[in-house]
This record gives structure tokens, sequence and C-alpha cells, in this order.
């Protein structure tokens, strides 16, 4: 009767069974406790002194991880939960995440255990870059946010998602302002204060037609967030471009996809 209970599903949390949403539970108020946020935990929501949220993305997300990474998962979700009431946001949804989502190159080791079923591949010439995907991030004044499964768990339509996460990504390459260096002929490195420098490898077309005018292939790779590196299609460019991205790059050397 023991394990038959323990592994009914939750009548409030339906991802998890009965034991495992009141283990959910108990780390939800553990963290609010810490953050000094007076609430009550009971069913499937939290009725804070801030407001009152849904626990169903915290239980999704968990869902799909090991027990032992729940109280990291748990306190993660609750400060984005809270960040939303403070800052007066509204859930993610449809109708709330166009103006600011963005679209972001997401490295595997940048995982960290949650949740990304929603991601999709970076495509290069050769098909689909291993290691590395495009995400959505919430793009606010001080912050930038990656999005994982439960942060966009009530938005419905991801395809418009990413139509105004690519948009907005040529928005910030745009605007954000820039410096260039040559390490080699035709090779540039590309820096800019901006957390989405890097992710303009992503807008291919857009990059090549800025920093290398008329070159009708082009290589992208990228060592970490603040810097792209570009260069023209060929040995000696892939050379430099491979040994300035380093060992652990955010986006290995990639040739650019063909029109």
């Amino acid at each position: 009767m023991g394990l038959f209970n323990r592994l009914r599903p939750d009548p409030d949390l339906g991802s998890l069974d009965t034991r495992s949403a009141d283990r959910v539970r108990d780390l939800v108020r553990s963290s609010l406790d810490a953050l000094g946020i007076e609430a009550s935990v009971d069913g499937g929501h939290i009725d804070s002194s801030l407001g009152y949220l849904s626990l169903e993305p915290v239980a999704r997300e968990c869902a799909d991880q090991d027990r032992g990474s729940w109280p990291v998962i748990v306190d993660e979700v609750v400060k984005r939960m809270v960040r939303s009431l403070v800052d007066g946001a509204d859930q993610l949804s449809d109708a709330t995440i166009g103006q600011h989502v963005v679209w972001r190159l997401l490295p595997d080791p940048e995982r960290m255990g949650r949740s990304f079923r929603y991601v999709r591949p970076v495509q290069g010439a050769d098909g689909a870059v291993p290691g590395v995907s495009v995400a959505l991030a919430w793009d606010g004044e001080e912050t930038l946010d990656v999005l994982n499964d439960a942060a966009l768990s009530e938005v419905r339509d991801l395809d418009l998602a990413f139509r105004a996460g690519r948009e907005n990504l040529v928005e910030d390459l745009a605007a954000a302002p820039v410096e260039t260096t040559e390490l080699a002929e035709g090779v540039v490195e590309i820096s800019s204060p901006s957390w989405l420098t890097a992710s303009w490898a992503l807008l291919p077309e857009e990059v090549a037609a800025r920093f290398l005018p008329g070159g009708a292939s082009v290589l992208l790779a990228a060592p970490d967030h603040r810097h792209l590196l570009v260069g023209p299609d060929a040995e000696a460019a892939r050379t430099v471009l491979g040994q300035a991205a380093g060992e652990t790059p955010v986006l290995p050397v990639v040739r650019r996809p063909s029109r």
C-alpha cells in the first residue's frame, strides 16, 4: 500500500507522484523562507505576500531531473518567479514574450542539469553543429536570463517566440557598440559589451554583410559570449579562428549555411 501511495500521481501536480510533490512543496517553502517571504504552499499554488503563483512550472522542471538536484532547481525557479513579481512582470506567455525574448547560443555545459527540450539546433553548412543549441533568453534592462522549459511552460506558439527572438537579436546587433580587431588577413574579432555578441553568429547573413562584405563563404566562431570571430572560408583563416576560439568555445568554427 505504501508503494502504491508513493507512486500515485499527485492530484494537484500531476507530473509528480504524491511523495515527490510533497518534497517539492517543502523545498519551495524553504526557498521562500530563505528569501524572507511569507507564503503558504499548498496543492498546486503559492499564496505569498508578493502575490499568487502556480507550482506547476516547478513540478515540471523537477520531474525531468534527478532528485538530488531538486534543491538547486527549485531555488532557481522560485527566485525567478519571485523576481517576476517584484518587477511587475507577468507569467511568460504568447502575449507577453515577444517584446523581450531573444535568441541566444546555449553550449551544452551551460545547461547545468536544467531541462531545455524546446531548444533548436544551430545550423551550419554541414548540418547541425554539435554541442550547442539555439535557446531563448529574456532580455531585461540589466539582466539576460536564459529560459528553460519551466519558464516557457505557458508559451504555446514557440515558432512565434523564435521569430520574435530573431528580430530582437537583429536589433541588438544593429544597436550594440562594437570594436573590431584584425587577427589575420580577413579574420576579424568582434568585441562588444552585449551579452549577445556570440549569438550574433546566428545571423550569418547580417554579420557577413557588416563585417566581411563581399565574402561569398564565411566562417564563424565564438570563444565566449562577449566576442565573435568571423573570417573567409579558407584553411588559413580556419586555423586562426580555431586557435582564437580556444578549447571550450561557446561556438566552434562553423561555416555559414548556404543561402
